[in-house]
């Protein structure tokens, strides 16, 4: 029976043949560990996102079955990642060893799949030396090459949540650049996000007091894009409607009594194995150890939404991929 989609089937296909290989563990051992690193600022690390990214996608990594899955972070907060790539830049906040580099931390610890934070606002040119987004799009290039030569897979984590035209032509030059490098990979969170603001605008995916990460709705609707970007199935149904979240503009303790409280809270938190990596002064907010929970309507709705974003997508690659 010929498929109703063929370039869908064709870009699974091509999925599982880059993930087969070396990855594949015999019979009688256990599945080695994937790692999964993820470069980028504050809307990658924030919710702890990696790591609950890791629990969703566990054992599930298309071509990867039972493997199970270690996150880690590396970056600065509030910075593009081109600046990884600047002579001499050292001012990493999380994720490599004094000394090290971006690069030097691929080329040495061998990540599976790296996933890039890769923005909207730095591909249109924000912060970009000569404002043309040239610098973000050549770093993101050189890396993909880099993660490539080291025997990983480079994933574009899309990222950008305002509601302008610039935005959305940020996405199409996100999209070309992913066509360009060849990446498979591909979780649409901003796109997702796009659709949701036609859609539902009355669903906020932001706090209201705090523009610039994701609010509660906004991180469930990231780990369904996620999810369906490494397992490439559907997520609807799969994540959990309770989960882990971070505090949106959390007040600065003021008297010595809310001082003192904090600094016992923090001085008691136990990080695991993901948020021990991560800088000192995360946990103020993982220390909270704060959930969200969503109706059943809403999630089915956002993991809906992010199945459909991400085949549409990913039949636009392998559309682009076979001209």
């Amino acid at each position: 029976m010929k498929s109703p989609f063929p370039f869908f089937t064709s870009f699974i296909l091509i999925a599982l043949g880059a993930f087969s290989g070396s990855w594949v563990a015999s019979a009688d051992e256990p599945p080695a560990p994937l790692r999964l690193l993820f470069a980028g600022s504050s809307s990658l690390y924030w919710n702890d996102l990696p790591r609950e990214v890791a629990r969703v996608v566990e054992g599930k990594i298309t071509g990867q079955p039972g493997r199970p899955v270690i996150p880690e972070a590396v970056g600065r907060s509030g910075s593009d990642i081109r600046v990884y790539s600047e002579p001499g830049f050292d001012r990493y906040e999380y994720g490599v060893r004094p000394g090290q580099t971006f690069l030097e931390k691929v080329a040495q610890e061998k990540p599976d799949i790296v996933a890039m934070m890769v923005v909207c606002r730095f591909i249109m040119g924000d912060d970009d030396p000569t404002g043309s987004g040239s610098a973000h799009a050549d770093a993101v290039t050189r890396y993909c090459e880099a993660i490539r030569a080291a025997g990983g897979e480079p994933m574009f984590y899309e990222m950008g949540w305002g509601k302008t035209e610039r935005e959305e032509e940020g996405r199409q030059r996100i999209f070309d650049l992913a066509v360009k490098n060849r990446v498979t990979l591909f979780a649409p969170c901003s796109s997702a996000w796009a659709r949701v603001y036609r859609e539902r605008p009355e669903l906020a995916l932001q706090h209201p007091k705090d523009g610039s990460h994701p609010g509660d709705a906004g991180h469930f609707l990231n780990l369904a894009c996620f999810y369906a970007a490494l397992t490439r199935e559907s997520p609807v149904g799969k994540l959990p409607r309770t989960y882990p979240v971070w505090p949106h503009a959390l007040p600065k303790a003021e008297t010595d009594e809310a001082k003192a409280a904090q600094e016992a809270r923090i001085a008691a938190f136990q990080p695991d194995a993901y948020q021990a990596k991560m800088a000192k002064w995360m946990f103020k907010n993982m220390s909270m150890k704060l959930t969200a929970t969503l109706d059943e309507a809403t999630a089915t709705y956002l993991e809906t939404v992010a199945w459909e974003t991400w085949r549409e997508i990913a039949e636009r690659l392998s559309a682009a991929k076979a001209k």
